[in-house]
């Protein structure tokens, strides 16, 4: 079985930018507003926590769905072939940070990372989804909760004993989480990150 019209797959599926979809027929660029980055976060800024959630949604489910094409179509469980869904799961959210649409920009690759270790790895990402939210709520900073999440998952998926595929793929997509994280990080640092609830 070739994996590369699956990971091809992946990555266009993950190329969908929601938040453009979500946001332009609503004559709102989040790439030229806010953060400036097409994701569930900025949208949730700029249009309301409803469109927010629907980004998030869509940005997931594209990562779930590339899933779910490869399972259907060769009829292997996520256990039976980890490093045909690893690789599946990380074309789709490179797709995400490196849309083909959007000339090899795009989001942070959070939600999409969320939706497809959901499925390969439940009990690791729900628990991590737990640290995700634990800080968002202790610093009002959702890039904190993000490089919490992505620091988290792995080691979860390690301590778990998932295959090693699912472990390695998750901690290639945390260095790459991080590195599109490079602002935030240099906000933070510096005391001006944008929280996620302004104070009155």
């Amino acid at each position: 079985m070739n994996p590369l019209p699956f990971f091809l797959l992946a990555y266009l599926l993950g190329s969908i930018p929601f938040a453009l979809v979500v946001s332009l027929p609503q004559g709102v660029d989040p790439r030229k507003a806010g953060s400036k980055n097409p994701g569930a976060t900025n949208v949730a800024r700029l249009l309301g926590k409803k469109w927010g959630v629907i980004t998030f949604l869509g940005d997931a489910g594209k990562g779930i769905i590339a899933l779910f094409i490869a399972k259907f179509a060769t009829g292997l469980s996520f256990q039976e072939a980890p490093s045909l869904y690893a690789g599946v799961a990380f074309f789709a959210v490179l797709g995400h940070m490196y849309s083909l649409f959007l000339k090899l920009k795009g989001g942070k690759g959070v939600a999409t990372t969320i939706g497809t270790f959901l499925v390969l790895t439940p009990l690791p990402s729900l628990l991590s989804l737990i640290f995700f939210l634990l800080m968002v709520y202790l610093t009002n900073y959702v890039s904190v909760g993000s490089l919490t999440f992505s620091l988290v998952l792995p080691i979860l998926i390690y301590f778990f004993n998932y295959p090693k595929e699912y472990f390695f793929s998750s901690l290639a997509l945390t260095l790459l989480i991080w590195i599109k994280h490079q602002d935030n990080i240099k906000r933070l640092l510096k005391g001006e990150e944008n929280p996620w609830k302004r104070k009155n």
